[in-house]
């Protein structure tokens, strides 16, 4: 993925199996190019997004390539608009032999996307 399109800014591992990740929405994002001329509101794929990167840093610090399997419970509820910061937690688990994380992303207080990623080693 190239740069211009990524919107991680940092990550911080809490206890063995969290993260916390924090990410800006630059007014002029790719994102936005289309995405409701006018009225910009950012693609729930960049939201996506956002946890994948923090999901592959986390792969990047284990040692363990990873691609993502799978998305289960997949919440959108709060638009998020264009000079936004967003908050991204994540808890990582082991079942029955699948990688799984947890995910929430939030501005300000509000969740704007919830859901579970699943991956597989590469």
């Amino acid at each position: 993925m190239t740069e211009r399109w990524k919107l991680l800014k940092d990550v911080h591992w809490i206890a063995a199996e969290g993260i916390e990740a924090g990410a800006e929405v630059p007014e002029n994002s790719v994102w936005f190019n289309g995405h409701f001329p006018g009225e910009p509101i950012l693609p729930g794929i960049a939201l996506l997004s956002a946890v994948y990167e923090a999901v592959l840093k986390d792969a990047s610090r284990r040692g363990e390539p990873l691609r993502i399997s799978g998305l289960k419970r997949v919440r959108f509820t709060g638009p998020v608009r264009p000079g936004e910061k967003l908050s991204l937690v994540l808890a990582r688990e082991i079942q029955n032999n699948e990688i799984l994380f947890h995910f929430k992303v939030a501005v300000r207080e509000n969740t704007v996307c919830s859901g579970l990623m699943s991956v597989a080693k590469v």
